[in-house]
């Protein structure tokens, strides 16, 4: 037995729109353009797990392909990817390759002078710590 994508139903043995589901797959793509989150998103349409809204915004079926009937506008289908792609980068979750992330690693770094003498080791080990102070001049470029 197989199963069909969210939003969508097998009757006489077509695959045809759920009344029920496929609004709530419109009203999805409707709320996460309204700039509603995709918890706010998956709270506001009776999902647990944001996860599975974020699989049913990117899913391709809804457009109409493999025998599917379209259920979003392709317009809008596209509007929201350049908002999911947009909020990603903004949280900086771009799942860059690891080859194009940069770091900046410190190497010289100097010890100011210490002022006090705590009592509890790790009330001093904290204050050591803070004297530590790297050189701005000395960064090394590291690319993965």
């Amino acid at each position: 037995m197989s199963t069909v994508t969210f939003g969508y139903r097998i009757s006489d043995g077509k695959i045809e729109i759920d009344p029920v589901n496929g609004k709530r797959v419109k009203h999805i793509f409707k709320d996460y353009l309204s700039a509603k989150t995709l918890t706010d998103v998956t709270l506001n349409n009776g999902f647990k797990f944001h996860g599975a809204v974020k699989r049913i915004l990117v899913n391709r079926t809804y457009l109409g392909t493999d025998g599917y009937p379209q259920l979003i506008n392709p317009k809008i289908f596209e509007q929201v990817q350049t908002e999911l792609k947009n909020r990603a980068i903004q949280l900086g979750r771009t799942n860059l390759p690891s080859h194009q992330v940069k770091f900046y690693v410190q190497t010289k770094f100097k010890f100011n002078r210490s002022h006090h003498r705590y009592r509890l080791p790790a009330k001093q080990a904290e204050y050591m710590y803070q004297l530590i102070e790297s050189e701005e001049s000395a960064n090394c470029l590291i690319k993965r």
